[in-house]
């Protein structure tokens, strides 16, 4: 039966409608038409960790428009890049603090998973620290998966992922063992010697914000991180030997000048200033002078609570002239064994191991875990009267700062040009800080320090494991160092 003339026309007419009302802003209904995709080659991983926004990463063969969707229930909001790209970067915006979002990401195969933004102030929170993972018959494999499981919200790398750079290969090997972990948590790393084997290339192609520096700052609820390179191509470093310029020690002491009092400042770097290997590899190891006088100097403008760095294959904690140091070197590379006896070493351990810190306001404690997940160490690094998860009143002046670098957390570039300021020794150290004289890679210096100043325990200085936070939900050694 034929439709009458009238009818026909009316029914020409919606259609038309519903099309206009499907081009109307803001209308963007899903389509099943989407856009051509291409496989994942490397990734996803998360970078750019903040309260209001999250970087989503992945490298694909060849160029296409990168598409996140994401929501708190439904990945039913889209962002998207400018333009076609193998190496993607979308920045996800207009996110609730200390919430949790599901993504995924458009391709072929579509990849994602989970993330929590950074925290509002006195939430707990944990952190997860490791480094040096290098190729080592599957050593790796094993690290990532074991920190994987511990579900922390951010993860600080302490650099030399690859042995060898310049290798696509060993990336994609590299991305494929860190998989479980980086698709939930995001990443904050620091240039390794080994990632300048290709002069950072590749290092800057998937980790850096392509315009700043390698050294910069962020701000992760009450955490000021300064991230380090001691690697500084532009000092003049090498694969053997390190570099920290005059510019980037006067960047760290006006980054700290900006750092509103009551923040714990962590300082993030490859080689840091003190590392005790049992048996020296090469001038370039052991502990960095360079980095240590740049330390001092920042450390007489704001207390550093603590430094976590690696190149050394082991697990070191100690505290020397004030410094409280870490050596998180266990994450796959071939061990070493550290030499326990030098002055300041409170505990040292050749192992396959990572580090959980739990930050709960002023509360800062940690953990470190070996493969099968057995604490080997337990540290305090700050303690208050406040309860955790509470936010403490501070101080007018004081405080607005501290919210606004909460609500606001940004990476800090270096300036082009500021003058240097002396590097000094520390005032105001703790009562129990080492006498050890300057740090010296030689064993004729390490010698001095075992002179100095007699063996401390190495076991954990509160005696026993901290309390437990709750968790938040959420390849051949290419003869280089």
């Amino acid at each position: 039966m034929r439709l009458p003339l009238a009818r026909w026309l009316a029914s020409l007419l919606l259609l038309g409608a519903c099309d206009r009302v499907r081009a109307l802003p803001g209308v963007q209904p899903r389509s099943s038409a989407r856009p051509q995709s291409e496989p994942i080659e490397m990734g996803p991983w998360l970078l750019e960790p903040g309260e209001r926004q999250m970087t989503v990463a992945w490298v694909t063969a060849a160029p296409s428009v990168g598409r996140v969707w994401y929501g708190t229930r439904d990945t039913d909001r889209l962002a998207t890049e400018p333009a076609a790209t193998t190496e993607h970067r979308v920045q996800v915006a207009g996110l609730e603090g200390g919430t949790q979002y599901r993504y995924r990401v458009e391709a072929a195969v579509e990849a994602g998973g989970v993330f929590t933004t950074a925290p509002a102030p006195g939430a707990p929170f944990n952190v997860l620290v490791y480094g040096d993972n290098r190729t080592n018959s599957g050593d790796h494999a094993l690290l990532a998966r074991a920190a994987a499981a511990e579900q922390t919200q951010v993860a600080l790398h302490t650099g030399d992922m690859v042995a060898n750079a310049a290798d696509n290969d060993l990336w994609r090997v590299w991305f494929a063992e860190e998989r479980d972990l980086l698709a939930r948590t995001p990443l904050i790393p620091t240039m390794g010697n080994h990632e300048i084997t290709d002069k950072g290339v590749a290092y800057s192609k998937y980790f850096q914000r392509r315009e700043l520096p390698a050294y910069r700052s962020i701000d992760y609820g009450p955490l000021h991180i300064a991230v380090l390179d001691s690697f500084e191509i532009a000092a003049g470093a090498t694969p053997h030997s390190a570099g920290i310029s005059d510019a980037q020690r006067a960047w760290l002491e006006e980054d700290l000048r900006t750092v509103p009092e009551g923040r714990h400042v962590w300082v993030l770097v490859h080689q840091g200033p003190y590392a005790h290997p049992m048996h020296l590899r090469g001038a370039g190891h052991g502990g960095s002078e360079a980095v240590r006088q740049a330390l001092v100097a920042g450390a007489k403008i704001h207390p550093i609570e603590a430094v976590f760095a690696g190149h050394e294959h082991f697990y070191e904690r100690g505290e020397i002239e004030g410094t409280r140091y870490f050596v998180f070197g266990g994450g796959g590379a071939p061990l070493e064994e550290p030499d326990s006896s030098f002055a300041g070493v409170e505990m040292a351990r050749k192992a396959l191991s990572y580090a959980v810190v739990q930050v709960c306001g002023c509360h800062v404690t940690g953990q470190v875990k070996d493969i099968e997940g057995q604490v080997i160490d337990s540290f305090r690094l700050s303690d208050c009267d406040t309860p955790c998860g509470a936010v403490a009143q501070a101080a007018p002046a004081a405080g607005d700062a501290a919210l606004r670098a909460v609500a606001a957390p940004a990476v800090v570039a270096s300036p082009a040009a500021v003058a240097t300021s002396p590097s000094a020794a520390s005032e105001g150290a703790p009562a129990d800080a080492g006498t050890a004289g300057p740090l010296d890679a030689g064993a004729e210096e390490q010698e001095s320090h075992r002179r100095r100043r007699p063996r401390r325990d190495r076991g954990a200085r509160e005696g026993g494991p901290p309390a437990e936070l709750p968790a938040t939900a959420a390849s051949a050694d290419a003869g280089s160092p």
